[in-house]
Parts: C-alpha cells; sequence; structure tokens
C-alpha cells in the first residue's frame, strides 16, 4: 500500500472492486436478533470493517421463507434462527445490495426463473395450507402425487381448459 493512501481510501477502493454485479462472497453472521415482529441479521467480510444488515419482518410470509432458506442453508431449522451467529454466508451483489444467496429467489428481481416460481409456488402452498379443510385436504393430496402423477395432472387441466375454451368460442 502506497504511503499516501489511507487505510479507510484503501477499504474504499477494495470494497467498490468487489461490489460489482454478480460477485459472491463468503460473510460471517455477526450476531441475530430477535424481537416480536422482526429478525435482524448481521454479516461481516473479512475485507470490510462495516456490516450489512439485513431485516426480515416476521408478519410477512415472504420474509419467513427467506430467513427458513437461510437456516436451511446452515443446517438448521427455522427455530433456531438465533444460532445462525458465527456460521458463513454466500452473500451476493445484486448491482444495489448483498443479499444472501440462499433467499434469492424470494427477493422481486433476483433468483433464477426456476427458483422464483419454486419459491412462488411454496408461498401459495403454504398460504392455501392455512384455508379451510377441504383445501388442505386438497394440498395434502398434491403434495402426496409423484412428479408423473403432477405432470398428467397438469397436462389433463391444460386439455380441458382448451376445450372448455374452444366450446365456448364455438357456441
Amino acid at each position: 500500500m502506497p504511503e499516501t493512501e489511507s487505510p479507510a481510501e484503501y477499504e474504499h477502493l477494495h470494497r467498490k472492486r468487489k461490489e460489482t454485479a454478480g460477485t459472491v462472497e463468503l460473510a460471517e453472521v455477526v450476531d441475530v436478533w430477535v424481537g416480536e415482529n422482526e429478525l435482524v441479521c448481521r454479516f461481516q467480510f473479512d475485507w470490510a470493517t462495516e456490516t450489512i444488515q439485513r431485516r426480515y419482518d416476521l408478519d410477512s410470509d415472504r420474509d419467513i421463507a427467506k430467513v427458513e432458506r437461510l437456516c436451511e442453508a446452515n443446517g438448521l431449522q427455522f427455530e433456531q434462527a438465533s444460532h445462525l451467529a458465527g456460521s458463513l454466508v454466500e452473500l451476493e451483489y445484486t448491482g444495489s445490495q448483498w443479499l444472501p444467496r440462499p433467499e434469492a429467489a424470494y427477493t422481486d428481481g433476483e433468483g433464477s426463473a426456476v427458483e422464483t416460481f419454486r419459491a412462488e409456488w411454496r408461498l401459495l402452498v403454504d398460504e392455501l395450507a392455512q384455508s379451510p379443510a377441504f383445501v388442505r385436504r386438497g394440498i395434502e393430496r398434491v403434495r402426496g402425487l409423484s412428479t408423473t402423477q403432477l405432470i398428467i395432472g397438469v397436462i389433463l387441466v391444460k386439455k380441458v381448459a382448451i376445450i372448455a375454451l374452444l366450446a365456448h368460442l364455438l357456441l
């Protein structure tokens, strides 16, 4: 490091080089705070002095799903989220923020299309599972289907929808 460059300038330039869209870096979860309605995680890179803080609303299904994926990536249950402290998590720079990779599918505009579809499907199923009993039984049956049965079911529903549409147009 040249004598004219201060440690703060060096860290700033180093951070700017790392902050390019798509960069993935390992960060340590410094601490986890669990409140009545929110959970806060602070992440620390070994090359930076500032921490990155992520807040999760515990009243939001989407935020709960984000925390669940973060816990699963570290071999923990959702209820053990406070034990994330000290673990290592991959963070990806999205162009505007550092985002834990396990939660990318649950963040608008992030994650692949397949991940996002799975995430939205999982949220919909969880929401419907809290519905009345007849809907819950239907969801339990769908969850019990094999992949082949599910694909055949989707094909049949599509065919019935096409036939109904054609009948509507012709009649």
